[in-house]
């Protein structure tokens, strides 16, 4: 190499800095293919915890003095994330890599954030009167600890009321 000629593209890839860059673009692909993974999961997720939430809400709303029966409907802006560990390493020339933890194959879940409420619809038989609309108001933002502004209250009506 001293005579002035170019390395060859073998000698390229057989340096150790292109080996070390080539790790990690491998190991970037491997986390998004996780990440990825998990947000087809993620959607199915949001939407059992968004109707289970609907669902417990409806059944404890009813039980309001003067609510009667109470549908319940949530809007979620996120699907919630999933906080995974990770390992970071530094090389002897300073190159810092980031690596997920897996146990038993899957990747370590650190944290798991629930979506985000943007919205509450609740329809009740008994909405008509004040103090139980203020009642189904203040005890959905309390328990779904949001801002009563987002929540709006209907009296139910319809075919069947």
């Amino acid at each position: 190499m001293s005579d002035g000629a170019k390395p060859s593209f073998a000698q390229k890839i057989s340096s150790a800095k292109f080996a070390e860059v080539a790790i990690v673009v491998i190991l970037l692909v491997v986390v998004a293919v996780l990440i990825l993974s998990s947000f087809s999961s993620n959607k199915e997720e949001t939407e059992g915890y968004a109707q289970a939430l609907e669902s417990r809400l409806s059944e404890i709303l009813s039980r309001i003095d003067g609510a009667g029966e109470v549908e319940v409907f949530l809007t979620v802006a996120s699907e919630g994330e999933k906080v995974i560990a990770i390992e970071t390493s530094e090389s002897a020339d300073g190159t810092i890599t980031t690596t997920p933890v897996f146990s038993g194959g899957e990747p370590v879940i650190l944290e798991e954030l629930m979506p985000e409420i943007t919205g509450v619809l609740i329809v009740a038989e008994g909405a008509d009167d004040l103090g139980v609309r203020f009642n189904l108001i203040e005890a959905s933002a309390s328990v779904l600890n949001i801002n009563q502004s987002i929540i709006k209250v209907y009296t139910m009506g319809g075919i069947n009321h």
